[in-house]
């Protein structure tokens, strides 16, 4: 295992990702509020757990998830965030067939914006104590 290889840092890794698809599906969104028969997109992402984790208990080491299955044998599959775009049904069409939302926009911009500002204070932390631990040697 590498030095950056955590499961932590994997998912902050992915979550990085998909919250950069999710602001750019956002932008996208709000860019094209006025064109005609737009229909806007969402993003949704979580970690998928209960069909990768077929287990039953869970077993911590070093602050990482090893799994096990009913009969204690390791399950090494990595844990991955399952990000899934679909178009928006929630909200009403107007009269030339858009659907944009731009105050639910808004805020599901400024969301993602969190959840990417504080996934990035997460990986700067981790690499600030690894720095601080190099550099005491």
């Amino acid at each position: 295992m590498g030095l950056f290889d955590s499961t932590t840092m994997n998912l902050a890794e992915q979550g990085l990702d998909a919250t950069w698809y999710k602001q750019r599906i956002i932008s996208h969104n709000i860019a094209n509020a006025d064109t005609p028969d737009f229909k806007a997109k969402t993003v949704e992402f979580g970690l998928i757990l209960e069909e990768k984790c077929k287990c039953k208990y869970h077993e911590w080491i070093n602050h990482e998830c090893h799994d096990k299955d009913v009969y204690g044998r390791s399950l090494n599959e990595p844990l991955k965030l399952s990000v899934v775009t679909t178009y928006e049904t929630d909200t009403n069409q107007i009269l030339d067939g858009n659907n944009v939302d731009m105050e639910k926009e808004q805020l599901a911009l400024a969301d993602a914006q969190y959840q990417y500002s504080a996934l990035m204070d997460y990986m700067n932390s981790r690499y600030s104590m690894i720095r601080l631990a190099v550099s005491k040697n």
